[in-house]
């Protein structure tokens, strides 16, 4: 019951900072090098107990990681907002830095020997498991690669989205965001379909939305 509280602490911290922490299994759970074997760390009931532990641990994580490769940078508007492109951005840049945290964590020597521990012992765990990993290689590969490219709209996005705008200048703004997000379209591994362009036209379109209700009032 501690260990759960702590491993819910753990989790629930990450969550605050914006991050995802994978928590530990116990101390006493985790395998020792010369005991890879469920049977090396104690025969019977209790090799069998820690690869249970061990085993609840990949569950949770597997849970932290789906979560965080299922979000999706449309959520904003399907509930109803009206995101500006300010957020795609945001929202681009917060699943990058989520995923190289979990890209870190999932290096460390400490989650290697769980599922190494596992593997040896014939889990039924650690194949689903590998194939989270690859898909949070591509995913980690998807997010930086987008923020790279959309990094390069702050600038116009800035002037569109300024409160102090003058509206009816706005219009010189949308000739050179407009042709960086052609460039973008053009030359990003990932940034070049219609589900990820349409979202950043519809945010563009209500920061327009939103100076046109200014300039009105």
């Amino acid at each position: 019951k501690y260990h759960v509280f702590l491993a819910s602490l753990h989790v629930t911290v990450g969550l605050m900072k914006g991050h995802t922490w994978l928590p530990h299994p116990p101390r006493d759970a985790l395998p020792t090098s010369g005991g890879m074997n469920a049977g090396g760390g104690g025969a019977g009931a209790g090799g069998k107990d820690r690869v249970h532990v061990l085993e609840g641990a990949v569950i949770t994580w597997t849970k932290q990681i789906r979560h965080v490769l299922k979000q999706d940078p449309e959520a904003l508007l399907k509930d109803g907002k009206n995101p500006e492109p300010s957020a795609e951005l945001k929202f681009w840049r917060s699943k990058a830095a989520n995923l190289n945290s979990i890209h870190s964590q999932l290096g460390m020597d400490a989650l290697k020997k769980v599922l190494k521990f596992l593997e040896t012992n014939k889990s039924t765990y650690t194949a689903p498991f590998s194939k989270l990993q690859k898909e949070v290689e591509e995913a980690r590969e998807e997010a930086n690669d987008n923020v790279k490219f959309l990094v390069t709209l702050t600038k116009g996005i800035d002037k569109l989205t300024n409160d102090g705008a003058d509206f009816e200048q706005l219009e010189a703004c949308f000739e050179p965001v407009l042709h960086n997000i052609l460039l973008i379209w053009r030359y990003s591994k990932f940034y070049n379909t219609p589900t990820r362009l349409a979202v950043l036209i519809r945010e563009i379109c209500n920061s327009i939305i939103a100076q046109a209700m200014r300039y009105i009032s």
